[in-house]
């Protein structure tokens, strides 16, 4: 599917971004592991490797802009050329009330998940033109459509912005055959608990039992396959899009269910 095609994943070390670049590297593409976490980077990038597909680790703090075009221009000699990009990484802040919320972590987040993402955009967008075309996609959450269940306003305030930042990218950067969409996740099990939430794996499955229509938590692969779909040509004709992935959590089938047992 992907043969000859490169893909820059950011925040590849773990979770859904490791997940994602696994399933690219199956379907024959290289895979740039773009995370701060150096050493299971290179981990992942070792787990690619072994699926044949050119690949490499690059430790990329994606709010600096300078680290950022450093690293596009790293896969740019290394690996050729950039087709995709997977705007994957993030930090939640933790929860405090909005009158506890410190400005270095309103800061921080929306340095990490919203300036970040369009750090790594810009500097993408720039290569995908002079080769004709590109398509990337964006991971929001549902809590930027409905505020976040365990995580504070921060979060949901970056997630949001990342909504927009998409529809703009998109509108933006069609006439250049560059398609831009969006995830938006429901709570993702990807075996530590639902990362920035502070769940535990016994509150996790209490909360999917309770309040996911299909009755499970959501699991990296679940993401990454959407992910996957959204880069091929499949979804050729999707652009400026926001992909609920959620197992039904925005379902009001709780409700339902609760009025038919009455």
């Amino acid at each position: 599917m992907f043969n000859g095609k490169v893909a820059i994943v950011t925040g590849a070390a773990r979770g859904i971004g490791k997940a994602t670049a696994l399933a690219l590297a199956k379907q024959g593409a290289g895979v740039a592991i773009v995370d701060i976490q150096d050493e299971a980077g290179k981990q992942t990038a070792a787990e690619v490797q072994q699926l044949g597909v050119p690949t490499l680790a690059i430790r990329t703090d994606v709010a600096d802009p300078v680290q950022v075009n450093t690293m596009v221009g790293q896969v740019r000699r290394q690996l050729g050329r950039v087709d995709m990009l997977v705007n994957n990484a993030y930090i939640s802040g933790g929860y405090a009330p909005v009158p506890e919320t410190t400005d270095e972590v309103w800061n921080r987040v929306l340095a990490v998940n919203l300036t970040g993402y369009f750090n790594c955009a810009r500097a993408v967008s720039t290569v995908m033109m002079a080769q004709g075309g590109g398509t990337m996609v964006n991971l929001a959450s549902g809590a930027g459509l409905r505020g976040s269940i365990s995580a504070g306003v921060q979060y949901s305030a970056s997630k949001a912005g990342i909504i927009g930042l998409t529809k703009g990218l998109a509108a933006d950067l069609a006439p250049h055959g560059i398609r831009v969409n969006c995830i938006a996740p429901g709570v993702i099990d990807t075996g530590l608990g639902a990362p920035g939430t502070g769940w535990t794996r016994a509150e996790l499955e209490r909360y999917a039992r309770r309040d996911v229509a299909l009755g499970r938590c959501g699991q990296a692969e679940d993401i990454a396959d959407v992910i996957v779909f959204l880069l091929s040509d499949a979804s050729r004709f999707i652009t400026g899009e926001v992909i609920v992935v959620d197992g039904g959590a925005s379902l009001a089938h709780r409700r339902k269910k609760e009025i038919r047992d009455a």
